[in-house]
């Protein structure tokens, strides 16, 4: 079966797919699957081994469904080993679904979303970020914008010390816990230099930014 499935992963001409998928529903889906898994896996995968972490930003980035499901882990621990260029499968998702601007910006957003679970995308990432959006024909304020969003909630979850899942109550709690070590009130009877004393305010207010994108992200 795995080995079958394999071959779906080797370098063919866009235009064969784009010829196959024109008639036939089941084979576009198929080969989006496919794309959006071997997409995944390389960006997950460029700054060395894949880790829990990767693979279940990947399944929550793309709850995919159907028979292929149960050979999800498998095919991604292939594609990760997969030499073929990776604009191959942006091609390959530009030419069967054309002119779907919608679908092109979530699956840049999910990209990002894989790319950010370690807090920050690394340059190979960004590079490969960049091609997808110029492949796909995103803008450069669409692909400002997305990127934003994500480098903000990977800073928020940085100085909050959260991982991306994490519920509206313990997002309140850890921030309670942070603002009553770090707010300049607490040491109200001290004798803090100046700088100290801007040090933490500057804290303060950090831990206040985070809190207010991550709660924004969990409502």
């Amino acid at each position: 079966m795995l080995k079958s499935l394999k071959k779906l992963f080797t370098r063919a001409e866009p235009s064969v797919a784009v010829t196959n998928s024109v008639h036939d529903d089941d084979f576009r889906q198929l080969s989006f699957t496919f794309a959006v898994i071997a997409l995944s896996a390389r960006i997950a995968c460029l700054d060395g081994p894949l880790t829990p972490e990767k693979y279940i930003a990947f399944r929550e980035s793309f709850p995919l469904q159907g028979g292929i499901c149960g050979k999800i882990r498998s095919l991604f621990a292939l594609a990760c080993e997969n030499k073929t260029p990776y604009t191959h499968y942006v091609m390959l998702i530009k030419h069967t679904f054309p002119g779907r601007q919608d679908l092109f910006l979530s699956l840049l957003e999910r990209l990002f979303r894989i790319a950010t679970t370690d807090g920050t995308v690394s340059l190979f990432a960004e590079q490969m970020l960049r091609d997808v959006a110029k492949t796909l024909d995103i803008g450069a304020a669409d692909y400002a914008r997305i990127s934003n969003d994500h480098n903000h909630m990977a800073q928020a979850e940085r100085v909050l010390g959260l991982g991306k899942r994490v519920s509206p109550h313990t997002l309140k709690e850890r921030y309670i816990e942070l603002m009553r070590r770090y707010h300049p009130d607490r040491f109200s009877g001290d004798k803090l230099s100046p700088e100290v004393e801007m040090l933490l305010k500057l804290k303060a207010s950090e831990i206040n930014e985070a809190y207010r994108v991550l709660r924004k992200k969990a409502a």
